[in-house]
Order: C-alpha cells, then sequence, then structure tokens
C-alpha cells in the first residue's frame, strides 16, 4: 500500500545544502569573508577566486558591488516609479553590506512589500526566522519563501500562494542578481529560459534587474575567464559562472533596458559598479568589468519622454 504522505519535490540547489557539499549561500559567504561556510565551500571559493583579479579581495568587491548595485536600482524605483512591490531572488549574503536589502528598501518606504525567494533550506529557515514578519509579527512586510528561483514557471505559484502578498495585476520589481551563475548545468532549462518564463509572468510596469558573471571584451583575458571557467564547470558546481554579454542580454527577454547612467544614452549592460552611481569612481579595478548588471522595463522604453 503506498503512502498518503506526500513527497515533497526537491530543489535542484537542495541536493548541495548540505555540510559535505558546496552552496551557492555559502560560497558567496566564503568570498566576501563570512564565517558561515565549511571546508567544501572554501575550496569552491578559493578556485572562484584564483580566476578573479586580486583573488579574494576581487570576489568580496564583485558581490559587495553586486548587492550596492541592487541597492541602486530599489532606491531608483521607490523614487521615480509607482512599483512598491519587490520579490528577490536568493537571500542576501551578510557580509556584503552593513543592513539587509529589505531595510535599506524600508528606509525609502515602510510600506513597501518584501518578498525573498531561497531555494536552499536552511538559508531560507535561517532567513525566515529572521526576516519574515509573519513570524516575527511585527514591522514592515517581509515574507520569506523557499521555492526554486531557476523555474520558470515559479511567479505562477507565488502568485497562486494566498498566504504571499502579492498581486498578479500589479506591477513588481523581479531582481536575478548573483544566481544564474550558480543554475545547474544539469537543469532541464537554460538560463535565458527560466528568466523569460518568469518575466512573462509579471504584470505590463513591471522591472526586471539581473547581474551576471562575465567574460570580457578583452581578447587575452576573455581567453584566460573561458578556460578557468571551464575548469569551474568540471570541479565545482557543473554550472557556468561566466558568460559573455550577448548571453546575459538574453536574459532580459527582449525587455527594454534602462539607459545604466545620467551621462549615457545607450542602453546596454554594464558593470555593477557603474550602474547610475552617486559620483565618478575615484579608482579603478580590474575585476569590475567581470560583472555586469541592468536593469529593464515590461512596456515602452523607461523613463518616459
Amino acid at each position: 500500500m503506498g503512502s498518503s504522505v506526500a513527497t515533497s519535490r526537491v530543489l535542484p540547489s537542495e541536493q548541495l545544502a548540505r555540510p559535505e557539499r558546496h552552496s551557492r549561500v555559502r560560497v558567496i559567504d566564503a568570498l566576501v569573508g563570512g564565517k558561515d561556510n565549511y571546508d567544501a565551500d572554501r575550496e569552491v571559493a578559493g578556485k572562484i577566486a584564483r580566476v578573479l583579479p586580486g583573488g579574494f579581495d576581487g570576489g568580496k568587491r564583485v558581490f559587495t558591488e553586486d548587492f550596492l548595485f541592487r541597492a541602486r536600482v530599489c532606491r531608483m524605483l521607490l523614487n521615480r516609479t509607482q512599483v512598491r512591490t519587490f520579490v528577490l531572488l536568493g537571500v542576501d549574503q551578510r557580509e556584503t553590506a552593513a543592513a539587509p536589502l529589505h531595510e535599506l528598501i524600508h528606509r525609502d518606504d515602510p510600506d513597501a512589500v518584501v518578498v525573498y525567494v531561497e531555494p536552499e533550506p536552511d538559508n531560507a529557515s535561517h532567513a525566515r526566522n529572521d526576516f519574515d514578519s509573519t513570524i516575527k509579527e511585527r514591522g514592515p512586510s517581509i515574507r520569506v519563501v523557499h521555492d526554486d528561483i531557476f523555474d520558470p514557471a515559479l511567479l505562477t505559484r507565488l502568485f497562486q500562494d494566498p498566504s504571499i502578498p502579492l498581486e498578479r495585476s500589479e506591477p513588481v520589481a523581479l531582481l536575478h542578481c548573483a544566481t544564474l551563475p550558480f543554475l545547474p548545468l544539469g537543469s532541464n532549462t537554460t538560463a535565458a529560459d527560466v528568466t523569460a518564463g518568469q518575466i512573462d509572468t509579471l504584470a505590463e510596469g513591471s522591472f526586471f534587474a539581473a547581474s551576471h558573471l562575465c567574460i570580457p571584451d578583452d581578447v587575452p583575458a576573455s581567453a584566460a575567464i573561458v578556460k578557468a571557467a571551464s575548469v569551474l564547470a568540471e570541479h565545482s558546481f557543473g554550472t557556468r559562472h561566466f558568460r559573455s554579454k550577448a548571453e546575459i542580454t538574453a536574459f532580459f527577454a527582449g525587455l527594454p533596458i534602462v539607459v545604466p547612467g545620467p551621462l549615457t544614452t545607450q542602453s546596454t549592460l554594464v558593470p555593477c559598479s557603474k550602474w547610475y552611481t552617486a559620483g565618478p569612481l575615484l579608482e579603478r579595478f580590474a575585476v569590475d568589468e567581470l560583472n555586469v548588471g541592468a536593469l529593464a522595463h515590461k512596456g515602452r522604453p523607461w523613463p518616459y519622454a
């Protein structure tokens, strides 16, 4: 006789979320100098650091600038659009900033809704206990959901769940940053299919932001990164950590990309550190060219003329 207990769906990265196996969350934690990681995570972090200019310092800068890119995206949307709901795929690494992203969002608008989606069960559990307003029973609206961020149908499930404060007809901001480099190669879908399916579920007027490690345009550096990336794919996650700008642009599913700064009219990917910075960069870092990002609008090009 079969059991009447339903079998829960195993998420792609759930297989990795144990001390003897490396984890996306813990590898990034190791790269940025955190302490919440294990030997397996530090081993993979070391392989990634050897690829990056500046080693571990370069790794910390990449993911710190990635976080600051997300913070600037959210602040711009809060200040210049009507979007007040943010779906953040992957919970932040705490060593990259003084405050979690939801705190920065709520400083600008305490009534904004933040929904984190985290595929790794341990990280989702910790984040739920620390952040989720239904657990804390106070504070602004924050939900932490354990689900598969690499599923094209993810947003459909979130919109159908009455416990999650999302309205299918209302514009939201969806952020897929520092996540897609960790999509397992053995997945039945590509990174572009993942984002296309999720974008298709969004209401008109929504925004989509993504970042990804990038193969640089410089030919010698590009050749070195491609070689190193193949080694990483074989010996670490079985993922494509680095992609070309053309591949990353495809993640936006043809949406019009927002110009990345006030001094340009070109709608294009840029290093995360250069996206709408508060002022001129006083120092240049080679590693910045290896992580690019953009914001796109579902609808006609934004800002409107």
